[in-house]
């Protein structure tokens, strides 16, 4: 048993997509949206199924501004591969099933034996820009692990946070503040740049990766 999984578009397009894990959190995640939505930027929001159930509301902004959303599970919990569960969710206020998985803690082992993850319609996106925005207080360096990152290119997929899988409220707001204020200079650095920052339904995703459990 094996999957396959992306971490780059082509790479002949200036193009960046920026991806945002673990919501919907609002306020964060409608802050999120409307620095974007300044700059004309979209992005590609990894929603945990449990904040969409308690967001609906928050969710269906994501959708009416037009940004894309995937699935990142239901509980965000290391060894529990529960992304049928969250698609149950997701899709059913979606009104169509999503074309995106993103493995939570890339942990594809999860991904093999949920019906979803592994069907042939789905994508399952990884990175290939991590500033660890989640482990960083000052955004400052978040800002520079982005736009400093040596594979930082036409294709890139930038892994942030707009949310984590924390129950208490406050921890999971002030977890991605820092994030929420590096935000507008990673923007405008990557346009700055040339790159249009897309959706991930606006790019054509390239050279998947062959994961095998066994490692071979």
């Amino acid at each position: 048993m094996s999957l396959r999984y992306y971490t780059h578009g082509r790479r002949d397009q200036m193009k960046v997509a920026l991806t945002f894990d673990d919501g919907p959190n609002p306020p964060r995640t409608d802050q999120v949206m409307e620095i974007l939505d300044s700059r004309g930027a979209r992005g590609t929001f990894f929603v945990l199924g449990k904040w969409v159930d308690r967001y609906p509301q928050a969710f269906q902004r994501i959708v009416a501004q037009g940004h894309c959303v995937g699935n990142h599970s239901y509980l965000h919990e290391a060894h529990l591969g529960d992304f049928d569960r969250a698609e149950a969710t997701i899709g059913n206020l979606l009104g169509r099933p999503t074309r995106y998985l993103r493995a939570h803690y890339f942990n594809f082992f999860t991904c093999l034996y949920s019906p979803v993850a592994m069907s042939r319609e789905m994508k399952i996106v990884d990175a290939d820009v991590n500033p660890a925005d989640f482990a960083k207080t000052d955004p400052q360096a978040i800002v520079d692990a982005t736009l400093n990152a040596p594979s930082l290119a036409g294709g890139s997929i930038v892994d942030l946070h707009d949310g984590r899988e924390f129950d208490d409220d406050a921890r999971r707001l002030a977890s991605a503040l820092p994030m929420i204020e590096a935000l507008p200079a990673i923007v405008d650095g990557l346009q700055a740049r040339g790159f249009a920052l897309v959706g991930l339904d606006e790019m054509e995703l390239v050279d998947p990766v062959e994961w095998r459990p066994d490692g071979r």
